[in-house]
């Protein structure tokens, strides 16, 4: 057992699913060892770049009749009793297997159990779908007193890179005091590079789960904490302002909101990008997800102001901004902020 980045191996066994070769998955009966500092280095990372990955989601178990009858009874029975750390998980790895289709990469299910603290620390339970790649090794060769590198094919080398699909589950005692069952990272990649998330053969029909935060949720929530951190900017000038708010509000028009872009857009300063990032953290935001339509067009159709005594201004967005109907500007010196409305009709409204 070797500990590192905080994190604790404590068992892992690794089961092939290769659906496009085999018509079963290939079960392991025996534990990987997990006493090389290199692989559990190499784990380790994978778990944490994967948990903390701007794509990674907050999710729920779907209650299943009978109780008990759905995944999230395997991971609790795997949890709970080493001696079915082993036969859970080939469970769990002929139901990947079942789940996988015609488009779906062949891969390694890597069934994980570890600890992320000190002595004490819950066991928790990482589940990494890994798509071996054929690699290439160079190996030097003398020739005639000279040498030379010859590549040789590496068959089924583990990816190094980033996964794409991936589950990390907390234990029953931790799930009631937490907004979610487990942290999910399913994407995959489109035509021209797009992202697309989540699948339906790993979420909805492997682990059987719902997304902890619906996209409406999700749209308010981030709306309000990116005005919020933004407020808090009193250092910018009026126009940086104008223009970030901008740029959180175009976010919210397409397929999926990545809060990562979104701070690159209204902050080149590095340190304020990670600023805002931790501050929608904080508000317990996936960093990305899906906008709902219907919430995006209350929110950002209209523009909300506040001022001394009371004073509240709704407006159409778009009638915002220099030679619009309404615009402002700071005074130096005094403080104070002179708004300017054009409007051909004004008139008092009975509340």
């Amino acid at each position: 057992m070797v500990t590192t980045s905080g994190l604790t191996i404590k068992r892992m066994i690794v089961h092939k699913v290769d659906h496009k070769q085999y018509g079963a998955p290939l079960l392991s009966d025996l534990e990987s060892p997990v006493n090389d500092p290199e692989v559990v280095t190499f784990l380790t990372r994978h778990i944490a770049d994967s948990r903390e990955h701007r794509y990674a989601r907050k999710a729920r178990f779907v209650a299943k009749d009978p109780p008990g009858a759905g995944f999230m009874a395997l991971c609790d029975s795997l949890l709970a009793d080493p001696a079915q750390f082993t036969p859970q998980s080939q469970a769990m790895a002929q139901r990947l297997f079942a789940c996988m289709t015609g488009s779906t990469s062949p891969g390694d299910l890597v069934v994980i159990t570890y600890c992320d603290g000190g002595a004490g620390a819950p066991l928790c339970l990482a589940l990494l779908k890994m798509d071996p790649k054929d690699g290439f090794v160079g190996e030097r060769q003398p020739v005639d007193g000279k040498y030379r590198t010859v590549l040789r094919r590496v068959p089924d080398v583990l990816p190094a890179g980033e996964l794409q699909k991936c589950a990390f589950i907390l234990p029953p005692g931790l799930r009631t005091s937490a907004d979610h069952d487990l942290i999910v990272l399913d994407q995959q990649i489109a035509r021209y590079g797009a992202r697309l998330m989540v699948s339906d053969f790993f979420s909805k029909d492997f682990l059987q789960i719902r997304l902890a935060h619906e996209p409406a949720y999700s749209t308010e929530q981030f709306y309000y904490a990116s005005y919020d951190w933004l407020n808090r900017q009193e250092q910018w000038s009026r126009q940086d302002r104008e223009l970030a708010a901008q740029h959180i509000k175009e976010a919210l028009y397409g397929q999926l909101v990545d809060a990562t872009y979104v701070a690159a857009a209204i902050t080149s300063d590095p340190e304020e990008q990670q600023d805002y990032l931790e501050h929608l953290k904080r508000q317990g935001l996936d960093l990305a997800f899906e906008p709902d339509p219907q919430l995006r067009e209350k929110l950002v159709r209209y523009a909300h102001f506040e001022g001394d005594h009371e004073l509240a201004l709704k407006i159409l967005s778009t009638a915002v901004g220099a030679g619009q109907a309404l615009s402002w500007e700071k005074q130096p010196g005094t403080g104070q902020t002179v708004v300017t409305i054009h409007t051909t009709t004004w008139r008092e409204k009975p509340r």
